[in-house]
């Protein structure tokens, strides 16, 4: 922001400024009174010290927070309202992103960067807890002005999201709010119009606008680009499937297509249309989405059709419009259709009904909710539709939106359907009137704007130029899954959040209200709006209680009036009280008094040439307003002209605002160019002169604010021409004091908002921004005075206000939307606490002059009873806040409307009165018969509690005696099931093993027929690909042939050609020299072409012949090669045929496989399953013994089962060979079609070669015909006879045999269709086959799952019982363990003791020896003779040890035996004994458990071991013999569990049999 600026004339040492250095140190000179130097940007030295002391660069002087807004944003984007959870939706207001919660009715905005940046689309992800945000920097006054684009990935509150789903380690992921990333396209130019998450919202996919149509897929979280393509396709609409987040859905007008993301390549590729392309290109697609979780693609079309697709194949092809005409053929709709038709016929088709039938919907919008989807389009459409799991549809409902004139733009339902969030817009047409700025002729309305204090705001000299046709948007909700109550009227269908709408259009004027907490607004809609905002009390308990949803909304609509017709106002103003407002409309002042919605009336109407502003003195009795160069001031309430400032005393243009200033004194104005002048008259004083004057040629002075202390003001300035404005600050009878130029086009000031007590300027901008400045500005230009910029807007402001306390700023834009932001003052960083109390005591002190230093040091009593009032004052306030209703709590309404409401309420009580007597002697009566009907009904219950004893009596008796019978019939039906269910399950164990046996043999002999098949393929692969190479090699050579016959016939008639021509030029010479002889041998030569003539004739007639037989032969090929044609069709039509009957045959034979691969894949599991079995077979052995007695009697059972076994398996063999049979069939079938595909092959080949011969033949028949010559005419027959030897092969060919035979012989019909017929028939067999077997493997799949769950809980019952055995045997062997250590403890005991003995006794022996033996060795020392063994091996050792005599030491032995005694009675040596047999119990135990267990060998003393080994490996009759008698163990185990008396029904069975036997 460095250049040149100028130092105002009037600042302190201007004089100077003539003696400052006039060169920069860089070389450039300074122009003027420059303060910056052009070439470097330096600054000044000598200026510093005129710019004064007071700095405000110091750091942010106010903190600006956007509390709530009024509006919609007025563009038409993609997915511009997005439901949050159930409760809330987000919505775009200006640069904003919005949530409105339907609970709580709160608004709040999330926090994003809005630096400069205006939304263009918007998308949530699936997971409902990250929003992406489309951007692209610059205003929306000018759609064409397009600047870089980004994408922001914001992550939602909390309260407006879903918890995340707790993990694998159930700990639930940290969830990040806030701004996440910032996405930055490579096209930083093209605008995104659609954005979309895939399912796990890792990625995101963007487009962006046309020429390109940019598709770009990324990995957002960290910023990378994967892949991006240029559709170059107007686009717009796209979704992510929701099932596959690689796909991707595009629709615009002529283009529905899917695209595929592939993660290996990172390429996006597109993907076929789902109609057909002729089609496609016809239709207008609008919309698009994905129904519930089957991701069924639903698409709409601007002609109102509906279509639905399931994996890709289309199953619905809905007509809105019939559907639409079947729902509205009945109910109020039809009713006011026939009253109009009715209409229409009385008045004889000329009344205002006789209109034509409507036109038909068309759609505008798609969205899906939790049951269907939703459809939305003009004349205020909104179909509900139903969609389950299998595709099918149902419509749920027809509704129109009131007026039936709304476009459904945009909708969104929530997560459980309470709400369906509509956004939609009216269009009108605009009106041809060339005033569009209050009445301003078109060449005059550059010039036209408004001013702004701080009662009033200006409108912006900007405003954004109207289409053709105005669209209004709003928002509203439909409860969506109640439509069915909704369709009944029992529910409100339409509910707009804001209930008197939002402004649509700019808004023109804005006015406040310093008594009440209300804020008054004026647009181009010409409505008049009255808001409410809140206290600070209020605020602050509405923020405290942010979840309670008792409160009502801070912010709310009051009134909203309709000023006017067709005339737009321009300009308002609000009395000091609240109860007065003034409009401005292009040729008159309305002043209303305010009330309520009903009751607000029009005070007076002022009509006026060309008004322009209007505004309220500070205590409201004064009112000042401005037509065309004149400014009118009147008392309002008395309606008397109090003064005209006009002519020599005005202006000389057109007045764009006026004010009074706050204490009332003067009245200040600025106009227009060409004057430019800013005056401000006297009001106190007789004359009223000009106290205030300052005028700049050629300047047009937009805004103006004024501060009274000072006596100094600040104007929005424009050069004449130019919609770029300026901030001035300006001084009485002085040239600018400050000039702070606009940042550049589109981003001038526009309106001006001061707060002189706080110390605050607050300024709008083309661009929707508010800059806040520190007051009074500084000299130096932008770089000298700090200032905060907040991006609010999206469109140029129009006007600025400040509440009554200052606390609140109100802002609007030529978008419509009006926006409230706190306003908080900085100090030292943090912001200061202004209570209400305290800011009006501020502004008071500064109206009246009281806040600055005293002159005279004031009482110490008279400060200290200051104090005292001032505190009671502050105490009555609140308890009148308290206890009183405010002005914010009445309202002044019209005496006759308030005695109406008085009768009303009369009336109404009258009415309740005599309702009441109606209601209680109803009541009385009700009562009484009450009673009387109790009274009889007690006396028939009574009556029937009697006869219902007497029945119940007889019915226990009859219940009794059927409980018996019923005893006895079941004894006899368990004795009858227990013994069919003991067969049953004899015979299932036997069928069991054997299918098992069978289908192991089936799948090793299905694994021999694979492998025999795949071998079969190969060879034939391979002779089908030496054909190949044959048939390939054969071709070259022909074609090679056929090129060098060709090369030869042109190297022919090429010499030819070179032969004619040198013929030609011989006989040309030989003409010239022998002319005279040809002239004298005339006749000789008439005669010799007379002779040619005759021989000429002869030939052609003998030509004619040649050519009718060529002719002829022509005939017969032709018709020989349609026949071969029809034939080649026959047989690619049979081929086509077989080939299908191939196909089907290979899909049974597909499904064959797959119900085997079921099969064997049952098998394995229960194999894997049976395995365990195994493990517990050591239990069950030991049980055998046990049924070895019952063997006889199960003999006969087995061999029955045996018998049925080999039934089954002959009857399996037998169906398995018929099976065989039909696969060698389709084997001879598949080798059949194969010949006659390679035959039909070779005809093609030939015929494709017949054909391109005959076209040759026809060529050279041709070429010889059309003689050029004479010459060429003589050779002509010579040359046919060489074509036709040259084609001579041609008439060898011939058909194939079978094919002349085919021809020559009666055709037999019936025989492919008998072969079909077998075929089919066969096909059904095998189908049919195959249920059965599948029936079967299901069976025995459910017998094999109930024989293993008897078996598994037979194995818990026996793991138990094995767990018990377990601790027992280990409290045992822990008994066992401490038993042998003591046993070891007493021996060791006992050895000592005889040791002790023995050693006495050797002791006496040695000392009656005498001492030549020497001493005995001590139980301590240590042994250092030559055995070196430890313990008892050195005793041991040493038995044979001398003395010192040379004889034997007797005690050696005994010595060594104490040694080893001693050290097994260590705890080393116990332990280590213990741990041996530990080890030893631990092998007899493993080789116990071996299967089948082997047998102790001392158990087998005497011949035992035979027995053993015998035992060891039993045979294969045993084998099968236990598994018969484990299978009838188990299912006697499980009929015991079932309830039967096994035990007893043996006993019967052993006495049946011994009776039997006897």
């Amino acid at each position: 922001r460095r250049g040149s600026r100028c130092l105002p004339a009037d600042v302190p040492g201007k004089e100077a400024m003539a003696g400052m250095k006039r060169q920069c140190a860089c070389g450039n000179i300074f122009i003027d009174d420059a303060l910056f130097c052009r070439k470097c940007g330096a600054k000044r030295q000598e200026i510093d010290r005129l710019e004064g002391s007071k700095d405000h660069s110091s750091g942010p002087i106010c903190d600006l927070r956007l509390a709530h807004a009024f509006g919609v944003y007025p563009e038409a984007i993609r997915d511009g309202t997005i439901s949050l959870g159930d409760d809330a939706v987000a919505f775009t207001v200006g640069r904003q992103v919005a949530v409105w919660d339907h609970v709580r009715k709160r608004l709040s905005f999330l926090p994003r960067k809005q630096e400069n940046c205006v939304i263009t689309a918007m998308t949530k992800s699936v997971n409902g807890r990250l929003l992406a945000v489309a951007e692209r920097q610059g205003s929306a006054n000018d759609p064409r002005e397009v600047g870089h684009v980004q994408i922001s990935v914001i992550g939602l509150p909390a309260a407006h999201a879903p918890p995340p789903t707790p993990g694998e380690d159930g700990v639930r992921p940290e969830v990040k709010e806030g701004l996440l990333k910032v996405l930055l396209p490579a096209n930083k130019r093209s605008k995104i119009v659609d954005l979309s998450f895939s399912a796990d919202a890792r990625h995101l996919v963007s487009v962006s606008d046309m020429p390109d149509t940019t598709v770009t897929y990324w990995r957002w979280e960290g910023e990378r680009v994967m892949s991006s393509v240029d559709v170059q396709m107007p686009i717009t609409r796209m979704h992510v499937n929701p099932k596959n987040g690689h796909q991707i859905s595009f629709s615009g007008p002529g283009y529905m297509r899917l695209w595929d993301y592939n993660p290996n390549d990172h390429n996006l590729h597109e993907n076929g249309s789902v109609f057909r392309v002729t089609d496609e290109k016809l239709m207008e697609f609008v919309d698009h989405c994905w129904v519930r979780e089957e991701a069924f693609l639903c698409i709409a079309t601007k002609d109102a059709h509906v279509y639905l697709f399931e994996e890709g194949e289309r199953k619905h092809d809905l007509d809105v419009n019939a559907i639409i005409a079947k729902d509205e053929s009945t109910g109020a709709k039809a009713q006011e259709r026939e009253q109009a038709l009715m209409l229409a016929k009385m008045m004889g088709g000329a009344g205002p009904t006789a209109s034509a039938e409507p036109p038909a919907v068309r759609l505008l919008s798609l969205a899906t909710w939790s049951g269907g989807f939703v459809v939305g389009g003009d004349q205020g459409y909104l179909g509900i539709f139903k969609v389950d799991a299998k595709c099918h549809v149902e419509p749920f409902g027809t509704f129109r939106m009131p007026g039936e004139d709304s476009f459904l733009w945009c909708m969104s339902a929530g997560s459980e359907d309470t709400h369906l969030n509509i956004l939609s817009y009216t269009e009108k047409d605009a009106e041809g009137d060339p005033s569009k700025t209050g009445g301003v002729p078109k060449a005059m309305r550059s010039t036209s704007s408004l001013g702004a204090s701080r009662g009033k705001s200006a409108p912006s000299v900007d405003l954004e130029a109207e289409d053709e046709k105005e669209r209004s948007w709003s928002v509203c909700t439909f409860p969506v899954s109640q439509a069915d109550l909704a369709s009944t009227g029992q529910l409100d269908v339409f509910t707009p959040l804001v209930p008197l709408g939002n402004h649509n259009g700019p808004i023109r004027g804005m006015a406040t209200c310093p008594a009440r907490r209300i804020v008054a607004t004026c647009g181009n809609d010409m409505l008049l709006k009255i808001w409410n905002y809140p206290s600070e009390a209020e605020l602050r308990a509405s923020e405290e209680r942010s979840t309670a949803s008792d409160l009502p909304c801070a912010f709310s609509s009051d009134i909203s009036l309709k000023v006017s017709v067709y005339e737009k106002p321009s300009s308002i103003a609000m009395h000091p009280m609240g109860f007065q407002v003034a409009v401005i409309l292009e040729d008159m002042l309305r002043i209303y008094h305010v009330t309520t919605q009903q009751a607000t009336r029009t005070l007076f109407d002022l009509p006026l040439k060309n008004p322009g502003d209007v505004t309220y003195s500070s205590t409201g009795s004064l009112l000042a307003v401005t037509s065309n160069n004149d400014v009118i001031l009147i008392d309002p309430f008395k309606g008397v002209l109090v003064r005209m400032f006009s002519g020599s005393g005005g202006h000389l243009s057109r007045v764009n605002q006026v004010l009074f200033s706050e204490d009332d004194k003067m009245l200040l104005s600025c106009s227009a160019a060409p004057s430019g002048a800013i005056y401000g008259w006297d009001l106190e004083s007789e004359a009223k002169d000009r106290a205030f004057e300052h005028v700049a040629k050629g300047t047009d002075y937009a805004c103006l604010v004024y501060d009274f202390r000072r006596q100094m003001c600040c104007a929005i300035a424009r050069p004449e021409g130019r919609s770029d404005g300026s901030l001035r600050m300006l001084s009485h009878l002085s040239t600018t004091l400050v000039d702070l130029q606009a940042d550049g086009p589109g981003a001038g000031y526009t309106v001006l908002a001061l707060a002189a007590p706080l110390g605050l300027l607050f300024a709008g901008m083309q661009n929707g921004s508010v800059r806040v400045f520190s007051w009074p500005i500084l000299p130096g230009g932008i770089h000298k005075n700090t200032f905060v910029q907040v991006e609010l807007h999206a469109h140029s402001i129009t006007s600025l206000n400040l509440s009554a306390s200052s606390d609140f700023l109100f802002s609007t834009c030529s978008g419509g939307t009006m926006m409230a932001s706190t306003v908080r003052v900085m100090g030292d960083g943090t912001a200061i606490p202004l209570t209400a109390p305290l800011m009006d005591e501020r502004i008071t002190r500064y109206r009246h002059r009281e806040d600055g230093e005293k002159k005279r040091k004031s009482n110490r009593e008279d400060e200290r009873k200051a104090k005292d009032l001032q505190k009671k004052l502050t105490e009555a306030r609140g308890s009148m806040a308290s206890n009183i209703a405010t002005l914010d709590d009445l309202i002044m309404i019209p005496r006759g409307y308030f005695h109406e409401l008085l009768a009303e309420i009369k009336q109404l009580e009258d009415r309740m009165a005599s309702l009441k007597h109606e209601s209680e002697f109803a009541l009385e009566q009700k009562d009484a018969e009450t009673s009387e009907k109790l009274d009889t009904i007690q006396h028939e219950r009574r009556v029937e509690r009697q006869q219902g004893d007497e029945k119940y009596n007889s019915l226990f008796g009859q219940h009794k005696k059927a409980l018996a019978r019923h005893e006895e019939e079941m004894r006899r039906a368990n004795s009858d099931f227990e013994k069919r269910s003991r067969n049953a399950e004899d015979e299932f164990d036997d069928r069991i093993s054997k299918e098992y046996d069978k289908q192991s043999r089936l799948l090793a002999e299905l694994q021999s027929m694979k492998d025999q098949h795949d071998q079969k393929v190969q060879v034939i692969e391979e002779k089908h690909g030496k054909q190949l190479e044959e048939l390939r090699n054969a071709n070259e050579n022909a074609i090679r042939d056929w090129r060098n016959e060709y090369e030869k016939v042109c190297s022919f008639l090429k010499s030819d050609g070179l032969k004619f021509e040198e013929a030609l030029r011989q006989q040309e010479g030989e003409y010239e020299t022998q002319i005279s002889e040809i002239l004298e041998q005339k006749r000789q030569v008439l005669q010799v072409e007379s002779e040619k003539a005759t021989t000429l004739f002869t030939d052609a007639v003998s030509m004619k012949q040649t050519i009718s037989m060529l002719q002829g032969n022509i005939v017969e090929y032709k018709t020989k090669f349609e026949q071969s044609e029809k034939r080649c069709e026959d047989l690619v039509k049979q081929l086509q045929a077989s080939k299908k009957m191939f196909e089907n045959l290979q899909e049974q034979l597909q499904e064959e496989k797959r119900a085997l691969k079921v099969k064997n894949e049952n098998l394995a599991k229960i194999r894997e399953q049976m395995k365990h079995l195994e493990s517990f077979r050591f239990v069950l052995f030991h049980k055998v013994k046990q049924m070895e007695e019952e063997r006889d009697p199960l003999a006969e059972q087995v061999s029955a089962l045996k018998s049925n076994v080999r039934d089954m398996y002959s009857e399996f063999v037998r169906e398995f060979r018929n099976k065989q049979k039909v696969d060698q069939q389709l084997n001879d079938k598949t080798n059949l079609t194969n010949s006659l595909q390679q035959e039909n092959q070779h005809l093609s080949r030939q015929l494709i070669q017949l054909k391109k011969d005959g076209r040759r033949m026809l060529n050279d028949v041709e070429q010889i015909l059309h003689a050029e010559s004479a010459a060429e005419f003589e050779r002509m027959p010579k040359r046919l006879m060489a074509v036709l030897e040259k084609y001579q092969k041609l008439s060898q060919w011939k058909p194939p045999s079978d094919e002349e035979a085919m021809r020559n012989g009666p055709e037999d019909p019936t025989k492919d269709q008998m072969m079909m017929n077998e075929i089919v028939i066969q096909r059904d067999l095998l189908f049919r086959k195959n249920m059965i077997e599948a029936a079967s493997s299901t069976q025995i799949k459910r017998e094999g799952g109930a024989v293993l769950r008897r078996l598994t809980g037979e194995n818990a019952a026996l793991i138990a019982e094995m767990n018990m055995l377990r601790n027992e045997n280990r409290s045992l062997l822990r008994s066992s363990k401490e038993q042998a250590a003591a046993i070891i403890a007493m021996r060791a005991k006992d050895k000592v003791k005889t040791r002790l003995e023995s050693e006495a006794e050797a002791a006496g022996a040695l000392t009656g020896g005498g001492a030549g033996a020497g001493m005995a060795r001590a139980e301590s020392a240590p042994d250092l003779g030559d055995g070196s063994s430890p313990g008892g091996a050195s005793g041991s050792g040493a038995s044979t040890r001398r003395g010192a005599g040379g004889g034997m030491l007797r005690g050696g032995h005994s010595a060594g035996t104490v040694g080893g005694a001693v050290a097994s009675e260590t705890p080393y040596l116990r332990r280590k004994v213990v741990d041996q047999h530990e080890v030893q119990r631990r092998q007899r135990q493993r080789s116990l458990n071996q299967l089948p267990p082997v047998v102790q060998q001392a158990a087998f003393t005497d011949g035992g071991g035979r027995a053993g080994a015998n035992r060891a490996h039993p045979s294969l009759q045993e084998k099968r013999f236990t598994q018969t008698l484990d299978a009838a163990h188990a299912g006697k185990r499980h009929m015991e569990r079932q309830g039967f008396d096994v035990g007893r029904l043996g006993e019967v069975a052993a006495a049946d049999g011994g009776g039997a036997t006897a």
